[in-house]
């Protein structure tokens, strides 16, 4: 099935409804995009919730095929917002803002997270593939710089060759995010990002000198997640929630997990299992038994 070419601008400055400038929050896998002809954004398949607009007539993407460090996450069911080592998830932050001719970005302090205007770099041109809005809204993308190699509006296949040039291979291929796959997205997009990954974590580039999905990170509290899950970042969103919402007994968290009923394809067997299947927790610590490139994320639509 083919991509959508969607040209636009990247933004890091809203305005607020009296037009006064403000921030968004960027972060490793999420960024805003305006497209020049807004009405490109109706061809794409909605699932749940259609497109939002900001007030300045962007839309927030969500990267294909990547999860970056979380700088921001908001618990399913309430409580304090949560976030992954600070050190990495920005430095994904940065990398992808700099991939796109961003930087450097004045962030509000102290916690840095909202762009703080005025900015010396914004509205700079690029383009995405997209094919369809995930269930917030969100055009699920592939992002580039610069020019498209088609007119904008037109539908292209896109080749690892092109993929390649991508900034989520780019955040994959430097170490600044790990791969995630669901079943919308082909083998033959997959495979690249696969080995990519597998490179990147051999040479442990960026994340991957820390990462301790594989290995187990000890759990007792989320502050603990938060000064050293360097893990993948579904598992830590899986725990954030599961502390949010239990008394955090760790040794109860397969069978919490088992309740969501996550569906994956393990890529070596074929085999179709759970995600709660994929985790341990051993001794005070959890982790997984296998890393993210080896299994696919079923959706839910």
């Amino acid at each position: 099935m083919p991509f959508l070419v969607i040209q636009g601008t990247f933004r890091l400055v809203n305005k607020t409804k009296t037009g006064k400038p403000t921030g968004f929050e960027p972060d490793g896998d999420s960024i805003h995009f305006k497209p020049n002809k807004p009405s490109l954004l109706n061809k794409l398949t909605v699932l749940t919730k259609p497109v939002q607009f900001s007030n300045i007539g962007s839309v927030q993407l969500r990267m294909e095929g990547i999860d970056a460090l979380e700088e921001h996450y908001q618990p399913d069911k309430g409580g304090a917002v949560s976030h992954q080592p600070r050190g990495l998830a920005d430095a994904a932050r940065d990398f992808l803002t700099g991939e796109l001719g961003l930087n450097p970005v004045p962030y509000t302090p102290p916690d840095n997270l909202k762009v703080k205007p005025p900015v010396p770099h914004d509205a700079t041109p690029g383009f995405i593939l997209s094919r369809s809005l995930e269930v917030n809204g969100r055009p699920v993308s592939f992002v580039f710089a610069g020019d498209p190699p088609v007119a904008d509006g037109t539908e292209i296949h896109l080749t690892p060759t092109l993929l390649k040039q991508s900034v989520n291979y780019k955040l994959i291929a430097s170490g600044n995010a790990y791969p995630l796959f669901y079943d919308t997205l082909f083998a033959e997009l997959r495979n690249p990002l696969a080995a990519a990954a597998r490179k990147a974590r051999k040479a442990k580039r960026g994340l991957w000198a820390e990462d301790r999905t594989l290995t187990g990170v000890q759990v007792k509290t989320q502050a603990d997640l938060e000064a050293n899950g360097v893990i993948f970042p579904k598992l830590f969103r899986r725990l954030t929630d599961y502390l949010a919402e239990t008394d955090g007994n760790l040794a109860k968290f397969p069978k919490w997990l088992e309740k969501k009923r996550e569906q994956v394809l393990i890529l070596d067997t074929k085999n179709f299992t759970h995600l709660d299947n994929l985790v341990r927790v051993s001794d005070g610590k959890v982790m997984m038994t296998l890393a993210s490139d080896r299994f696919v994320v079923i959706s839910q639509k």
